[in-house]
């Protein structure tokens, strides 16, 4: 089998010109699409010079075609994207469009499009032995359903490159991880009903905050009842209490389940200084998750494909993606931030903290301790009462 590390570069993607038309057309810019943030984030692997390890398999994201788009998508709805991307004018608020988080620009098709190309070819390259893993940092749109946008996700690459596995390999089972701070909500609702499955879903939960869903109760059903997993965390959940809650529900589900095909929608958005969400999490709790997610794998398949997900701190983000890439390479990163990628933040107008890939570990204010100790406790038991049985534990 390959030891390779697949890596999907956004070039392509990145020559389309309808984000620069959607920051001319909106009064305050998409926190997703929006060019700063893709070129912060991709270009902080390409400076570190990991795109030119031997170790990196460079891939071009590709379209997805309509028939693949179709594994999951109502054709109405691919064929209303398709009408928008070319500037059409038909109203499609029944379809999730034309919102602040989801707005039409031109070619939004091809931008919704790669990303799925892009997890396709990640997850039947790991499935096929060419790469032992597989990293594109675009894809993990998990809000989008089978004929809706939401949260910025037009088309869920997750869903449809899932499936295309499972058609593969019906045989196979899958656990789909979600640490991204929004709830997976698209797609654990893809795959309520089937038990080769699994979604795991970690987030915040609270009230107002998007997209209101993910509680432990929400099980599955049918034959896939157990097989949809919540972790709802409250605001201000620090480092301590997120790893007890992964620890001692994460790691005994996944190790009970014994999956094929492990796909991790990362996420950068649960850090601590994510302008859209209140978890408390810093750079070393990510490093510790991604080692401890390949040590999972390392005991079963070692199959492992992870994807960015969200992030709206692009400086931040760019550094979570970068660190994961590398880990997952073998790749040491350099002691310092690239001078050129900091001077381009700075073009940004992005400001640089720190120069390395720290930063300072914070706390729970102390008069906040208590409840949020308390509500990850209650959600930490509630899983494990309703979750816990299915899986013999």
């Amino acid at each position: 089998m390959s030891e390779l590390t697949a890596l999907y570069s956004p070039e392509e993607m990145l020559e389309l010109y309808g984000i620069d038309e959607l920051e001319r057309m909106r009064p305050t810019p998409n926190p997703f699409w929006n060019r700063k943030r893709l070129e912060v984030t991709w270009s902080l692997p390409v400076m570190c010079d990991i795109t030119e390890d031997p170790r990196v398999s460079v891939q071009d994201m590709r379209l997805a075609t309509r028939d693949e788009l179709g594994m999951y998508h109502d054709p109405s709805y691919i064929e209303t994207m398709e009408l928008f991307g070319n500037m059409g004018t038909a109203f499609a608020s029944r379809f999730g469009l034309d919102s602040d988080e989801c707005p039409v620009f031109p070619q939004m098709d091809k931008y919704a499009s790669y990303p799925v190309g892009a997890s396709i070819d990640a997850v039947m390259g790991v499935a096929r032995g060419d790469f032992e893993d597989a990293m594109s940092f675009y894809g993990g749109l998990h809000h989008a359903l089978e004929s809706k946008a939401a949260g910025f996700c037009y088309y869920n690459d997750c869903v449809i490159a899932l499936k295309k596995y499972r058609e593969e390999y019906p045989n196979k089972k899958v656990l789909y991880l979600d640490t991204d701070v929004h709830h997976g909500d698209g797609t654990q609702a893809a795959f309520y009903d089937d038990p080769n499955v699994l979604t795991i879903s970690m987030h915040e939960l609270s009230m107002g905050f998007f997209p209101g869903t993910g509680r432990p109760e929400d099980l599955g059903s049918g034959e896939g009842k157990g097989y949809s997993v919540n972790i709802p965390l409250p605001p201000l959940t620090d480092d301590i209490e997120f790893w007890k809650a992964f620890e001692e529900l994460v790691v005994p589900i996944w190790l009970s389940y014994k999956p094929d095909l492990v796909f991790w929608d990362l996420g950068g958005d649960a850090h601590m200084e994510d302008p859209l969400a209140d978890l408390m999490l810093n750079m070393d709790t990510y490093q510790r998750l991604s080692k401890t997610i390949r040590q999972l794998v390392h005991l079963g398949n070692r199959k492992l494909v992870c994807v960015g997900g969200g992030g709206y701190n692009p400086v931040v983000t760019a550094k979570i993606w970068t660190m994961v890439l590398a880990d997952m390479a073998d790749i040491a990163l350099p002691p310092t931030l690239p001078a050129e990628w900091i001077e381009l933040c700075r073009q940004h107008g992005l400001d640089i903290k720190r120069g390395g890939w720290t930063d300072r570990p914070q706390r729970m204010d102390c008069q906040h301790e208590p409840n949020i100790k308390r509500a990850v406790d209650e959600a930490i038991e509630k899983v494990k009462d309703l979750i816990f049985p299915y899986f013999g534990l």
